[in-house]
């Protein structure tokens, strides 16, 4: 009988140890899928905006400016909200950023606070 205490006692030992790591593995990898900005924009959703307010820097040796907007996010499903968003905007497209127009663009349905330009003419700064 103490043959098999001995013998069960250290298996059991190191499957709790092995089960608590994964657990806690598991865990810190779904906090941070939360937090990675990369997995925020390819979980982002279509929906389109009105700009309320747009305030634009000068145009750097990339043909690009930084836009700082205030928009009026509106997502299928759901209530329109505001949102501010920091874009950096290619040259040709700064027309397009204007007070009054409507732009495409993605959002985190997780995050609505985490909007991201929908095409290549410009990036998030977030």
């Amino acid at each position: 009988m103490t043959n098999n205490i001995g013998l069960i006692v250290p298996v059991l030992t190191i499957i709790f140890i092995v089960w608590y790591f994964l657990r806690t593995r598991r865990q810190r990898k779904a906090k941070t899928a939360k937090d990675d900005p990369t997995t925020r924009q390819e979980r982002a959703v279509w929906a389109w905006a009105k700009i309320l307010s747009s305030s634009q820097g000068a145009v750097n040796t990339f043909r690009m400016a930084r836009v700082e907007m205030e928009l009026e996010v509106h997502m299928p499903g759901t209530p329109a909200y505001q949102a501010k968003a920091r874009w950096l905007v290619e040259q040709d497209a700064l027309a397009a950023m204007e007070e009054g127009k409507e732009i495409a663009l993605k959002v985190d349905p997780l995050g609505p606070q985490h909007v991201y330009p929908n095409g290549t003419w410009a990036k998030s700064l977030e």
